[in-house]
């Protein structure tokens, strides 16, 4: 059976009242930093979180620079609410202990804005034919950017398709693993982005048409117009280990049991980021003391880090984080029941023996 540590409120994860910590007294005295580490793992896998997390404590105490003492405390914060904003930080030591530095960074209000031939917000429509767009592009400066909205508008109705465009974009830091939300500065339009995938994030912008001086001026993403978007970047390099892995998936985990007070954007950018790097990702893989304690691999840790998305009703982008591991290709997102076949996709992803 699963570990429920992957739920959110919809796949409930039990949760353990506490009033105070304490100390185990009948457990032999364990000896130093390892001895500490054994006893918090036995006692996570007892369901005796209190005491997992003051045994994790005490292995941090004999040795803060090692960081499966904080991995422990971290993992042992997931049943304790009181200790869930402890366990953010927790992980994100237990990172930088084991590799030196930070994983995911997270860049909130940058700007860019659009180029005359949309190079910088690149339309990749596969409704156009070749080279029509870059045509109409060629002309923004002789004709203007009204002329080139025109033609645009003009080849999507007579054709009868959507005017809807899908667009794709680098951020400018390398290496972007996870952006949801976007903001069109001249439109006032708030947009989802559709996914994250190789560094280029992906969207669907409607059309937004001015009306002035007896003309419509249909927009996208045009010339000089900005978009504003929160992301961040995944940088793993080669020496991220099992302690580094393990503790990607258990801050997904925690954003997502957090519901409303969770990162969301942390939870994507954990659980897309290990897909990446560990697609065959297993808890504890090879540690003697962890391998055992949850059943936990890559499809739990996507479904979870899709489960943040989709509650915040970032139903596209839940879809595709899906489908990077393989889940859900078959899903129509226009048919009537998208939303219910996504979810039960995600209970099915979670619920796997």
């Amino acid at each position: 059976m699963k570990n429920t540590l992957l739920c959110s409120s919809v796949f409930f994860l039990v949760l353990f009242s506490v009033s105070c910590m304490h100390s185990p007294s009948d457990l032999p005295e364990p000896e130093g930093y390892d001895g500490f580490l054994e006893l918090g793992w036995q006692a996570i896998q007892q369901d005796q979180y209190l005491d997992a997390f003051e045994y994790f404590q005490q292995a941090i105490d004999v040795d803060v620079m090692r960081a499966e003492g904080f991995l422990g405390a971290g993992v042992a914060s997931l049943f304790l609410e009181d200790y869930w904003d402890q366990g953010n930080d927790f992980l994100q030591i237990t990172i930088q202990r084991d590799l030196g530095r930070s994983i995911v960074v997270q860049y909130p209000g940058e700007v860019q804005t659009q180029d005359t031939l949309w190079t910088l917000f690149e339309c990749v429509d596969p409704n156009f034919p070749d080279d029509s767009l870059d045509l109409w592009l060629s002309f923004t400066a002789d004709s203007g950017a009204v002329w080139v909205g025109t033609q645009i508008y003009d080849y999507l109705t007579v054709n009868e398709l959507s005017t809807n465009l899908l667009f794709r974009f680098r951020p400018v830091h390398d290496n972007a693993v996870s952006c949801l939300d976007l903001y069109h500065l001249e439109s006032g339009w708030f947009l989802y982005s559709d996914s994250t995938s190789a560094g280029y994030v992906y969207l669907t912008v409607p059309m937004y048409t001015l009306s002035g001086s007896g003309e419509d001026y249909h927009t996208w993403v045009m010339v000089n117009q900005s978009l504003s978007y929160d992301y961040a970047t995944f940088d793993a390099g080669a020496s991220a280990g099992q302690i580094t892995l393990d503790a990607l998936a258990i801050w997904s985990a925690l954003q997502e049991l957090r519901g409303d007070d969770g990162d969301i954007l942390q939870a994507v950018a954990c659980a897309q980021g290990l897909l990446q790097i560990a697609s065959d990702y297993n808890f504890g893989y090879g540690s003697p003391m962890r391998e055992n304690v949850f059943d936990i691999d890559i499809v739990d840790v996507t479904a979870s880090g899709a489960s943040s998305a989709f509650f915040d009703a970032r139903y596209i982008y839940a879809w595709s984080m899906c489908k990077h591991a393989g889940y859900g290709l078959e899903l129509d997102p226009l048919a009537d029941s998208f939303l219910f076949d996504l979810l039960e996709l995600l209970m099915q992803m979670k619920g796997r023996s």
